[in-house]
């Protein structure tokens, strides 16, 4: 079975730009003899089989590449690793690490480091690579949490592993930047997006998953890709706070119950406000209603227009979608018309 995050000091806060989810791939590496580097952007920490082989050797959930001697020589005496280059699925800014040895015991790498680009090709190992996380120890079968204090935009990421071995899972946390040159004038926006820079930064209860789902793209494969809340057992309702990545009108909203069948909520409405500071954002009662209190239907997209109480006159910069009582939600699109003079 695969194992729940331990450590969630930024999932709980910032978006993983290297997710499948969201478009993250492996494009190029140096060795991948035992596993491919695809599953370092795969969702979970991995899982373990035991005494299963394939052709290649044991068979591993992560990245895992042969041992090192015999292939070890680099010119210029430099110290040797191995290498795999992933594309974001969103360009943006990196705040943490999260380099998941998980399962790998006799087989982790001694140290790590990242480098990052931003270009609008396809980099290799010889292009402009910048050193944003320097080397460092990890552990075995381990979650190894690093900061990362740099504000520039990156495109691209090149894992380091020295000398070699494997590593479950590779995520880099933050905030993606939409690009204004992406869009035609006039045209309508999903200010909530994860990959437009959307963030869910809090709700009532993430029992059963993160309202981060609620903003990824496409719609949910499965319960488990959207907001589940445990069941109620008081008067109160769930709620969840999405940061929208721009600021913006809003012109038209979906809701969608995708999978959730006996467990969808009976009612939902929408707020927003427009708040530049996400730490005053439970003290305001300044919240403007965007979609009053209506019903939920299972299995569903629901799509409201006529409904949306707000006009072009306010801009907002957060929403909240209260559920009633308690429920799971799969996404959440709130489509609008963006500012683009506060983008940089």
């Amino acid at each position: 079975m695969s194992e729940l995050n331990t450590d969630d000091r930024f999932s709980s806060k910032f978006v993983d730009l290297l997710s499948e989810g969201i478009g993250g791939r492996a494009i190029q590496t140096s060795d991948e003899w035992f596993a491919p580097a695809e599953n370092l952007l795969k969702l979970g920490r991995g899982i373990y089989k035991d005494d299963y082989y394939v052709s290649s050797g044991k068979w591993m959930d992560g990245w895992e590449s042969r041992r090192s001697y015999g292939r070890n020589s680099r010119l210029n005496g430099e110290e040797y690793f191995d290498w795999t280059i992933l594309r974001m699925g969103a360009r943006g800014t990196i705040q943490g690490f999260d380099i998941d040895t998980n399962h790998f015991r006799g087989n982790a790498p001694d140290y790590v480091a990242v480098d990052a680009i931003n270009t609008k090709g396809e980099p290799n190992e010889q292009s402009g690579w910048i050193e944003i996380l320097p080397k460092v120890g990890v552990q075995p079968h381990s979650q190894n949490i690093f900061d990362c204090n740099d504000d520039r935009c990156w495109t691209h990421l090149r894992l380091r592993i020295y000398p070699d071995g494997g590593v479950a899972r590779f995520r880099a946390y933050g905030n993606a930047m939409i690009a204004k040159q992406d869009f035609v004038e006039g045209e309508l926006v999903d200010l909530a997006s994860a990959i437009n820079g959307g963030q869910g930064i809090d709700a009532s209860d993430r029992f059963f998953s993160s309202p981060t789902n609620l903003i990824m793209p496409g719609r949910g494969k499965d319960m488990g890709d959207g907001w589940e809340t445990k069941r109620r057992r008081d008067s109160n309702n769930d709620w969840a706070i999405v940061r929208l990545g721009i600021i913006g009108t809003i012109r038209k909203v979906l809701v969608d119950t995708a999978h959730f069948k006996g467990n969808y909520p009976d009612r939902m409405s929408l707020e927003a406000i427009n708040l530049r500071v996400d730490t005053d954002i439970h003290n305001s009662h300044e919240w403007d209603t965007v979609i009053a209190e209506c019903p939920l239907y299972p299995d569903r997209e629901h799509i409201y227009v006529e409904e949306v109480l707000t006009d072009d006159s306010c801009q907002y910069t957060h929403v909240r979608l209260n559920i009633y009582p308690d429920g799971g939600i799969s996404r959440l699109r709130i489509l609008g018309m963006p500012d683009w003079n506060t983008v940089p």
